[in-house]
């Protein structure tokens, strides 16, 4: 094998595991998933309750702007501090502007649309239980961009196979 061959091929086996994803680490690193490079890291909170929020780039400014991924951890003693974790932010839901539910796939799933400002967002959030941990992943898109609407759901729909269960 000649020499710039085998160079690239070394450079790719180094960089493969970093191509693409950027690892995220929450609770004191009991908790890790990669999200896409592109996803812009807008806020974190470390505690009790930690949250990471990531801005999704979007088809347009507006739903770059509007589009977002989160995702919230509580430890918690048992199962049953994790359907309270989950009951609580379900019904804070219930609270949003013009909220209007949808079907979920799933008991730990909760789909709906709601107001933010003068424009409708559709909202996916699913839970998860593990390790002692509750974990909420809340994926916010404009609900009137079928295009955009379809690459945003394949990458929220990636992040849950991520996240421990």
């Amino acid at each position: 094998m000649n020499r710039p061959l085998r160079v690239l091929l070394t450079a790719l086996v180094f960089a493969s595991p970093a191509l693409g994803a950027t690892d995220v680490s929450m609770m004191g690193g009991a908790i890790r998933f990669p999200v896409p490079d592109q996803w812009v890291p807008i806020m974190q909170s470390e505690g009790e309750t930690e949250t990471q929020v990531f801005q999704v780039p979007g088809s347009s400014a507006a739903d770059a702007t509007l589009a977002r991924v989160s995702i919230t951890a509580q430890k918690v003693p048992n199962l049953n501090g994790f359907q309270q974790f989950a009951g609580n932010l379900r019904s804070h839901a219930t609270g949003l502007t013009e909220y209007t539910p949808g079907k979920a796939a799933a008991p730990t799933e909760n789909v709906y649309t709601a107001k933010e400002g003068a424009v409708t967002l559709a909202y996916f959030e699913r839970y998860f239980y593990s390790n002692g941990y509750a974990i909420q992943l809340r994926c916010v898109r404009p609900a009137n961009d079928a295009r955009f609407g379809a690459s945003f759901d394949k990458g929220c729909a990636e992040l849950a196979a991520r996240i421990p269960s």
